[in-house]
């Protein structure tokens, strides 16, 4: 007997990215801040040289920045928090492509250090909201990764916009560089006011304003940020003064280039190893190793002066270890602080930039005070010995409260 079975069809299974690619998009503005950011290092001198100021007095180009941003990103995540976030990003990087205009046409100093400051509320506002946006749309387990597509941009950068922003300085002067960061930055706002990832749209907090604003003043998650702004202030402190110091060293124009070219390297690796090693090993082993890490490379950068080869590893790893940690405390924060990621996350990059303004004004004070520009590695070094104490302490204190909780649940 024979017998006519019908097959039913057999459902195809459907993979769901782990989160909106257009996400990437994101990137090109922190493509553009991560130029803004860092470029200045390698046009500080000729910049110094244009507006008649000492070379310590041209760092406050950065550390006004990095201040502005360290202390408004905080406040302007909180006050945002029920705004759409796709207007709120395209806002910050128009702003940000006006500012850089500004800076670009400033005809002095104090006019300069106006525009760096209104420059710094612009990237404050964006940089923060879009890590919040690629963490609320990505899975659980693929929040670090969501954030290291973001972060993409600013590693990027190293390696492309700031040797590019570098170059074009010494062609064209240095108001050409801020012209080309003013460009890139409009190219961002295109792209993404054009393809908006998805999760954009509904990503408004629901939190009250008070609710918003309670995180910048809870002790246990302001240690848990102390580490972040003590590495950052680490890295900056060497790499502000970087172009300057291979300059003293005799260093020619094209090596210097390459070796930010190297420095870039490192972050972009950094940033794609980080996430993914992050989301499966956990930010706790991580962050410890590489504040280790830290300690010994800025201990050792020095030395590495006196032999090229060496001196690449070590500035590879300045950076490669910088965005590992980064990575790492984010993960932490939203971990520590699920319900105020937007604005733990723009606290965290507060403290990156307060660190990178403390960075380049304690190289600035080490110069002022007649010390050496081979001195500074060493008050990095000592900057990653006080964040890995405080990473301890802020552990320490993790534990303590977790222990009471469960005593309480007993």
């Amino acid at each position: 007997m024979t017998t006519n079975a019908i097959a039913e069809p057999t459902a195809t299974p459907t993979v769901t990215p782990s989160f909106d690619p257009r996400v990437w998009l994101l990137a090109l503005g922190t493509f553009a801040v991560g130029t803004d950011s860092f470029v200045i290092s390698g046009i500080l001198n000729q910049l110094a040289h244009d507006l008649s100021i000492d070379l310590d007095a041209a760092g406050n180009v950065v550390s006004s920045y990095s201040l502005a941003y360290g202390l408004s990103a905080p406040l302007l995540a909180a006050v945002t928090g029920r705004i759409r976030k796709d207007r709120v990003v395209l806002t910050a990087i128009a702003l940000f492509a006006v500012a850089n205009a500004l800076c670009a046409i400033a005809p002095t100093y104090a006019t300069l250090i106006t525009a760096r400051i209104l420059t710094g509320f612009a990237a404050g506002l964006y940089t923060p909201t879009a890590y919040a946006l690629a963490a609320s749309i990505a899975r659980p387990e693929r929040k670090a990764s969501a954030m290291a597509a973001v972060a993409l941009g600013i590693t990027v950068s190293f390696v492309a916009g700031v040797p590019f922003g570098i170059v074009v300085g010494r062609q064209f002067g240095w108001h050409a560089t801020f012209w080309l960061i003013s460009a890139f930055s409009l190219i961002a706002f295109a792209a993404i006011g054009l393809l908006p990832p998805r999760g954009l749209k509904s990503g408004a907090s629901k939190l009250s304003l008070a609710a918003r604003f309670a995180p910048l003043v809870h002790a246990r998650t302001l240690l848990a940020l102390l580490p972040t702004l003590l590495f950052t202030a680490g890295t900056i402190s060497t790499y502000t003064y970087f172009g300057s110091l291979l300059r003293a060293h005799q260093f020619p124009a094209d090596t210097i280039v390459a070796y930010y070219f190297i420095f870039g390297m490192g972050g972009l690796i950094g940033t794609q190893v980080g996430g993914r090693v992050i989301d499966r090993f956990g930010p706790i082993p991580l962050l410890t190793l590489f504040l280790v890490v830290g300690i010994l490379n800025t201990a050792l950068f020095g030395v590495s002066l006196a032999i090229p080869a060496t001196l690449a590893v070590t500035t590879f790893m300045l950076h490669f270890n910088l965005w590992l940690l980064i990575i790492g405390q984010q993960r932490r924060l939203i971990k520590l602080s699920p319900t105020h990621s937007d604005v733990v996350l723009a606290l965290n990059n507060s403290c990156i930039y307060v660190g990178i303004a403390v960075g380049a004004s304690i190289g600035g004070l080490i110069i002022a005070r007649g010390f050496g520009l081979d001195r500074i590695a060493f008050a990095s070094c000592a900057l990653f010995v006080a964040s890995l104490l405080v990473f301890g302490t802020s552990l320490y204190v993790e534990h303590g409260r977790r222990e009471e909780q469960l005593s309480d649940q007993r």
